[in-house]
């Protein structure tokens, strides 16, 4: 490990404390409101992300990031697992890094972090490249957690909202589907309204319903298996949505969607218009 107290040039930068690590032997930490943000860089499968209620893996190539006061931890998954952090003070020069919230993703920050950590730990108190490595490293590390960009953002949400269309049928709330990208609900809120124009809440509606509208073209299910399906307490309570949603009760969207062609009902399901 090489730490501020060891290389004072570190707390200049806001970071208090840098590691590579292979872990062995039943690793597990946890905390409950760290006074510090965490950067971890997983080198190899074997690592567990624990968050409340959940332990995510850790894939190989993947950065995690927890923000100072944000509870979480990390087990050992499988033994020899390669990791590379660096622990940063919670000062002005990064406070802004609550705003990112918790993060697990594939980053090409990786394996550079690796090695300038892996140079830095060569080096000596007194070295003259030392400067320059810290420099270095405090541009990697803030490209890291703001360079994955908007493009990432996207993509990472899209993955999101793929993966809650497979799972419409569970109560979820925005704490619950900010858990699984992982971040916090504030920062789920941010991406939606970014990517999406609608909250997230709003963007799952939209799903349901549009899930709603192909079932009930191409299924002869009753409305109380299709709110069942779609997450709803009742067949009452999906209806109200629907006709809210699409300005057509269901049952009305299913006998005028199905029409023959050419009906001289004339209904025209995409925009529906007559």
């Amino acid at each position: 490990m090489v730490g501020r107290e060891g290389v004072p040039l570190l707390g200049e930068t806001g970071i208090f404390l840098t590691g590579l690590s292979t872990l062995r032997d039943h690793y597990l930490i946890r905390r409950n409101r760290p006074d510090f943000h965490i950067l971890l860089m997983s080198h190899n499968e074997g690592g567990l992300l624990l968050l409340p209620g959940q332990e995510r893996a850790i894939p190989a190539g993947s950065l995690v990031f927890l923000p100072a006061g944000c509870a979480g931890g990390f087990a050992l998954a499988r033994d020899g697992w390669q990791i590379s952090w660096v622990l940063l003070d919670d000062v002005p020069r990064w406070r802004h890094l609550h705003r990112v919230g918790r993060q697990l993703h594939p980053s090409g920050e990786v394996q550079p972090l690796y090695h300038l950590l892996e140079l830095l730990h060569g080096e000596s108190a007194r070295s003259p490249l030392l400067l320059d490595l810290l420099t270095l490293l405090v541009a990697l590390v803030e490209r890291a957690l703001q360079g994955e960009g908007r493009e990432a953002s996207r993509l990472k949400l899209q993955a999101l909202f793929r993966e809650i269309e497979t799972r419409l049928g569970e109560p979820w709330s925005v704490a619950s589907m900010a858990a699984l990208l992982p971040c916090s609900p504030a920062h789920l809120h941010r991406l939606c309204r970014q990517w999406l124009g609608c909250g997230p809440m709003t963007q799952l509606t939209r799903l349901r319903m549009e899930k709603a509208k192909q079932w009930l073209l191409y299924t002869d299910w009753p409305l109380s298996e299709l709110a069942a399906r779609l997450g709803y307490s009742d067949d009452a309570n999906f209806a109200n949505r629907f006709r809210r949603h699409s300005g057509m009760a269901p049952g009305a969207f299913r006998q005028h969607g199905r029409l023959p062609v050419g009906s001289s009902a004339g209904f025209d399901i995409a925009g529906g218009t007559p």
